[in-house]
């Protein structure tokens, strides 16, 4: 789950042309089972759908650092968002991207957005290819190897951030092959996939200093029309990669009283993937919470089982400034995003938390 809300009043139409979306006006589709996963056809833009995002998260260590091991110096989330304007295929879409950079030695975290559109190619998405971009923000598969890059304001000078990863980085699709329920209504889920565990290598930069980084990072896709039902007002979500090899993404929606409405989750290891349901996982938040700078608080740990594959793990923030949102340029609802790992550091991910400043709209 990704934050995409109230991007309706922001003016950075794009023009079909220009990036080939369908002149048929046929009504917007709903997620469902059996969609036909071809790649690279799927890493690109879906149109038919009503909202999409590509989301790019990871933590990134010194380069003699190991994973698992020593605790890491940033934390980093990219996602570029596209909606459609209207009710069918053939409208416009608008596109947003956030980039955020936690310095984990400070605590701060420097956050960024990027807007544009139009037949000039500032924001887009190319056709049958992972290849997004917001002005010179971009994540691409480069001859199978994934390539990211994003600068965020820093103190005195802007940090950029260049990494690049490891061939061989396969699609995991997430819930029933790749049909994520999100709810008891019918339309109350996305298609969605992820490609967890990317080693990546690159730098970050800001002045005349240059720090050459390793990491490991996640990424996630999904698109979808009207994915949550009425009463649910936010999510928690979990990228996990644990020390053993295996990947975890867990999820939780919430109702507007602080229920939990809805539980789901998927489990990766050799043998493939294991979709989980509410009786075979739990997410529960711990008793400490993270207070931010607005004045908002988030849970700042949560407890992890999966009982059938031995799975029992408390994930905690690395640091808690971390909020994303209407406290950089006002055109979303606040929302928590950042690192977290075990107190053994066996494992490790990113946290999402929605819903807690204010209802999130898909």
């Amino acid at each position: 789950m990704k934050v995409y809300a109230l991007l309706c009043a922001i003016a950075l139409t794009v023009g079909q042309a220009a990036w080939g979306e369908p002149a048929q006006k046929l009504p917007l589709e709903f997620a469902k089972p059996g969609h036909a996963w071809s790649f690279p056809r799927d890493h690109g833009p879906h149109y038919s759908f009503q909202t999409e995002w590509w989301y790019f998260t990871g933590q990134l260590f010194d380069e003699k650092a190991e994973p698992f091991r020593d605790k890491p110096l940033y934390g980093f989330q990219l996602t570029f968002f596209r909606r459609a304007q209207g009710d069918n295929a053939a409208s416009p879409s608008d596109f947003l991207a956030h980039a955020a950079l936690t310095d984990l030695a400070t605590g701060v975290t420097h956050v960024a957005t990027r807007k544009g559109g139009g037949l000039l190619g500032v924001a887009g998405a190319r056709d049958n290819a992972l290849d997004v971009w917001a002005g010179d923000w971009s994540a691409e598969l480069i001859a199978g190897v994934p390539v990211v890059r994003f600068d965020v304001p820093g103190r005195s000078a802007p940090l950029e951030v260049r990494l690049r990863g490891a061939e061989g980085s396969a699609p995991w699709l997430q819930g029933d092959a790749g049909y994520s329920r999100k709810g008891a209504c019918e339309s109350c889920a996305s298609q969605y996939y992820s490609m967890p565990r990317l080693e990546l290598r690159g730098e970050v930069q800001t002045g005349g200093s240059v720090t050459s980084v390793r990491g490991l990072g996640w990424m996630d896709h999904e698109f979808m029309t009207n994915s949550l039902s009425e009463d649910q007002v936010g999510w928690d979500w979990m990228g996990l990669m644990l020390k053993d090899g295996r990947n975890l993404m867990v999820f939780r929606l919430r109702t507007k009283d602080g229920r939990t409405s809805y539980v789901s989750g998927s489990l990766q290891d050799k043998s493939g993937s294991h979709p989980l349901t509410d009786k075979e996982l739990t997410i529960m938040q711990g008793q400490e919470s993270v207070l931010v700078s607005s004045g908002g608080r988030y849970p700042a740990s949560w407890h992890v089982t999966v009982p059938q594959y031995g799975v029992d793990t408390v994930v905690h923030a690395r640091t808690p400034q971390c909020e994303i949102g209407a406290s950089s340029e006002g055109e979303a609802p606040r929302y928590w995003e950042g690192p977290v790992a075990s107190s053994d550091e066996s494992v490790i991910g990113y946290l999402e938390m929605t819903g807690y400043a204010g209802k999130v709209t898909l």
